[in-house]
This record gives C-alpha cells, sequence and structure tokens, in this order.
C-alpha cells in the first residue's frame, strides 16, 4: 500500500479551509440532492468538485470513490478508497456496509483494502483536516496554537482547538482562556488576573488574519473574548455585532454553538449606537449570543473584567457545572442584566432597563453582580430559553426581498416590508418548564403582547409607529423547576426606509451597492475608534 500517499496529497494547511468553506457547504447541499433524487451524474461531478476544491480531505475522497464504484472499471474507485484510507478514513464498518460498493465487495483489491484500513486504525494522518496535534501549556501562560493544533470542523465551519492545559488549582482564573480578535489593539492586562491564558495563533496564522474580527475557533475550555473592530468604510460601515445580524447572518448558527459551548464575547457598538453614533439605534435585531458595550475600542473591556469578576465569585462546583453545561455564555448573559444600574429591582430584568442594544460604560452595579454570583447554586441553573417559532412572517416583500432576516435557535430577526399597517405574530418558546414574554424594545410604542397559554404570545404591531432606527425585540425567559429566570432570547422585528435618514443598506431594497465596489459587506475591519 502506499502509505506516503496522504503526504503528497495535502496541497492545502487548515488556514485555507475558512476560505473554501462557503463553497464546500454548497457542494455538500448540491450532494445531498442528488442522493435523494439519485441522480447519479450529478453526484460524480459534485464529488470530483469536492476533491478538487479540498484534495486532502477523507470524506470527499470517500464519496467520491462511492459514486465511481458503479463504473465499470472498478479500479478508479479502489484507488480513490485507497486514498481517503491513508488520509483518515478508517471505518471499516461503514466501509464494509456501504450499499454503493456492493458491486465491487467481493474484489480482492476491495478485501485489501479493508484488511489495510484495519492495519493503520491507529496510524497518525500527516496530513489534512485530521493531521492533528495537542498543544499542550499550563494556565496563566500564553498558548500560541500552529496549524497542526487545530482540526477543521466541517460540520460547523469553525477551527477546533487541540490543546490541554496543566491547571494551576492557587491562582482564581486558571482554567478560564482569554481570545482576542483584533491583533492586540484592545487586550487585557494579564498580569492583573493570574490563571487566565491568553490563548492565539501562531506567525502563520495572524499573516492570513485568522486572528481579527469574527470568532471562528472551538475551544475545549470557557473563554472570555473581544474584538475591538469595526467596517468603518463606505457605505456599509458596521460594527462587528450588527455585521453578524445582517450582512454575515451565515455566521450566526457558530455563534450560537459558540454560546451554548462556554464562549462569551463583546464588541464594542463604534458608531451604530449613541453616543458615538450619530443616526440613533441602527442595531434592527438583539441577540444573546454575544454582549455588546457602548462606544469604541476598549469599552470592551469593562464588561470583560466583569465576566472575571462573576468566574471568581461563583462557588467552585457551581462554576464547574455551569461549564460541563456549556453554560458560561448564558450565565453571564443572566447575571450581567440583572445586575445592571439601571434595573435595580427584581422585575426590571423583564424590561428594556436590562435589555438595552448596547451596554453603557460602567454600567453594572459590581457589588451587586459579584453578590447574585456567590449566591448562585447549581439548582437554580436555569435552561437555555429557545424561540421556537414566530408565526406570521410573509416569505417575500418588498421587491421580493423576504421577511425573515435569520432564525436561530435564540435569536430570530425580520424586517417588516408588507405595507400593512397592522401586524400580528406568534412567538412560541421552548426548553423549559415554565415561559415569560416581555417587550424589551420598542421607543415608540408600536407593539402590544398578549400571553396566550404557556409558551405562546401573541404580538401586534403597529407599523406606521416604527422607523428603521425604532426596532421592536420581544425577550423569551424560561426557568426549570426551581431555577432563576434565563437569559433572555429574542425575536426582533424592524423596517427600512428608503427615504429614511439612515436605514440599513444591507436590509433596504435600493440602497445595497453593487458587489465589487470595494465596500461589501465582508470588507475586513479596522479598529473600532
Amino acid at each position: 500500500m502506499n502509505v506516503l500517499c496522504a503526504l503528497f496529497l495535502g496541497l492545502l494547511t487548515v488556514w485555507d479551509y475558512p476560505a473554501r468553506h462557503p463553497v464546500h457547504q454548497v457542494l455538500c447541499d448540491r450532494f445531498r440532492t442528488a442522493l435523494r433524487t439519485n441522480d447519479a451524474e450529478t453526484r460524480l461531478d459534485v464529488c470530483k468538485k469536492g476533491v478538487a476544491l479540498l484534495p486532502d480531505d477523507p470524506t470527499w475522497r470517500y464519496n467520491l470513490a462511492c459514486s465511481l464504484a458503479y463504473a465499470k472499471d472498478p479500479e478508479p474507485a479502489l484507488d480513490e478508497l485507497e486514498k481517503a484510507i491513508d488520509l483518515g478514513f478508517r471505518d471499516t464498518g461503514k466501509i464494509r456496509q456501504d450499499a454503493d460498493f456492493r458491486k465491487i465487495a467481493n474484489l480482492p483489491r476491495f478485501k485489501e483494502l479493508l484488511e489495510y484500513a484495519d492495519s493503520i486504525r491507529d496510524r497518525p494522518v500527516f496530513t489534512g483536516p485530521l493531521a492533528v496535534a495537542c498543544a499542550t501549556g499550563v494556565a496563566g501562560k500564553p498558548l500560541v496554537l500552529c496549524s497542526r493544533n487545530l482540526a477543521w470542523d466541517f460540520d460547523r465551519g469553525c477551527f477546533d482547538a487541540q490543546m490541554e492545559l496543566r491547571d494551576a488549582p492557587g491562582l482564581p482564573y486558571s482554567g478560564l482562556l482569554y481570545v482576542n480578535r483584533d491583533g492586540g489593539h484592545s487586550t487585557l492586562a494579564m498580569t492583573n488576573w493570574p490563571g487566565l491564558t491568553a490563548v492565539g495563533f501562531d506567525l502563520e496564522g495572524r499573516k492570513r488574519g485568522m486572528d481579527l474580527d469574527f470568532p471562528n475557533t472551538a475551544f475545549p475550555y470557557p473563554a472570555i473574548g473581544n474584538a475591538s473592530r469595526a467596517m468603518t468604510q463606505g457605505p456599509l460601515w458596521r460594527s462587528l455585532p450588527r455585521a453578524l445580524m445582517t450582512s454575515e447572518v451565515r455566521r450566526l448558527g457558530l455563534m450560537q454553538a459558540f454560546y451554548l459551548s462556554n464562549q462569551f464575547w463583546v464588541f464594542p457598538a463604534a458608531f451604530d449606537f449613541p453616543p458615538l453614533g450619530t443616526n440613533g439605534n441602527v442595531f434592527a435585531s438583539t441577540t444573546p449570543y454575544w454582549l455588546v458595550s457602548q462606544g469604541r475600542s476598549w469599552s470592551d473591556q469593562y464588561y470583560l473584567r466583569a465576566a472575571l469578576a462573576v468566574w471568581r465569585a461563583l462557588k467552585p462546583p457551581v462554576r464547574a457545572e455551569i461549564v460541563r453545561r456549556g453554560l458560561w455564555a448564558p450565565v453571564l448573559q443572566m447575571l450581567m442584566r440583572g445586575a445592571l444600574k439601571t434595573a435595580p429591582r427584581p422585575e426590571d430584568y423583564f424590561t428594556a432597563k436590562a435589555n438595552p442594544s448596547a451596554f453603557p460604560p460602567d454600567g453594572l452595579d459590581t457589588a451587586r453582580l459579584a453578590a447574585s454570583a456567590a449566591s448562585l447554586a447549581v439548582a437554580d441553573l436555569p435552561p437555555v430559553a429557545i424561540v421556537a417559532q414566530v408565526s406570521g412572517l410573509e416569505p417575500g416583500g418588498e421587491d421580493g426581498w423576504p421577511e425573515l432576516t435569520y432564525a436561530t435557535p435564540c435569536a430570530w430577526a425580520a424586517v417588516l416590508r408588507n405595507a400593512s399597517s397592522r401586524r400580528t405574530f406568534l412567538v412560541t418558546a421552548a426548553g423549559g418548564e415554565d415561559y415569560r414574554f416581555a417587550i424589551v424594545q420598542d421607543g415608540n410604542n408600536a407593539a402590544q403582547l398578549t400571553p396566550l397559554g404557556k409558551d405562546v404570545a401573541r404580538v401586534v404591531i403597529d407599523r406606521t409607529r416604527m422607523t428603521p432606527t425604532n426596532h421592536v425585540d420581544v425577550a423569551v425567559y424560561t426557568r426549570g423547576k426551581g431555577t432563576r429566570w434565563s437569559a433572555p432570547s429574542f425575536a426582533s422585528f424592524a423596517v427600512v426606509d428608503a427615504d429614511a435618514p439612515y436605514s440599513d443598506p444591507v436590509l433596504t431594497p435600493g440602497l445595497l451597492p453593487r458587489s465589487g465596489d470595494g465596500t461589501g459587506p465582508s470588507a475586513p475591519g479596522d479598529p473600532a475608534q
């Protein structure tokens, strides 16, 4: 067998995968459609394109082998199967049972390949997305990740850090990571936080810009992170969080995954919100997947320090249970909203006072925050509120644009494009035992909410009272038996108007610039100054 095959197939490094992943996703969709419709010709064509795109990916090689197995000549299929095995596809049970190989299963070479796959099952993979090595470090010491320490997660479209930290029990922030994604522009002073581990990429990763802007890495430890960056050039200027909710909504699924796997992110609002912004509140929606700080660069650090205060105040068994259940970010959202100076009473938690689009500087009652964290017990930890459905939206509206901007488990957003002045929606919640709904963003009193039974609320919106800088947020809360109320999840409703002083061009027909003019949604960020 050609055991060196994988070495020569490796034309890419893991740093190449982010740019190629969107095309990979399109090919995957076409491949699934071809399977469903039994379109053998398209299936084979897609697999060839997948291999050309990611020549060292074992799955595309394996799928190509399956597609070629129906041909008159079995050798091309067997060649691709051998390459897939060399690249790490060594599940002999799946290979043996795969119906695509029925025609070639009795060939001597096929049986030899099964024996070969068994014989190298535990052999390291030398190239491709499965060729990884664990980075090791000590809590409190910076850890640099290179391409060999990063697998690529094809399902979520992100790096998967392979790393292991030796605990430092005497240091209060041991076990917590800090990730900066603005090139060091707004970095925490690490000496102030003993045991906190800064994680970053090596020189090659930084040269490729993999350490900037939108989060892109899953970690095996809880993390806090920030990125004081914004898109400042051209008509599509916007903060990173507004980009995630408009021009970069394809990334929202990943941000939701990070939210539910112990990553807490803070981004400055920059010019999207007063006082720095002069257009009012130009956010059209809200998510719990990150926290937005009012202001420019460095405004995010205040809330990172608050997260560190919570980490230290939590009882160790409670902290361990939070991490085990992936609740670090939801618990921080819950505690910080409840500790805002603008929300001193428990009932304020369910109002605009605890749910701003951007959190103010020095906005927390830090003593109340620490006390709330310290008193938290395992039995208090709530489930995550899910927005299961928002009904009443129309698939096509103004200029054929759909009303739905995005739908994720903890955040939905819509632009009301139908000209009707009065709209009615039903918001359905899931995830817990009890539910509570509240209108927490509605500057022009455009919305009315009526609970309908246990897990549904009716929202009636007077569209004539809304403007592009006054959206409506409906917050959804849940709790389990004896727990606190959860962090809010959101259903957001906005309008656009090309004649208004400002209307987001990404959401407004007629205002979106033509692609290729250098001002597109994917333009890199700049320091949020």
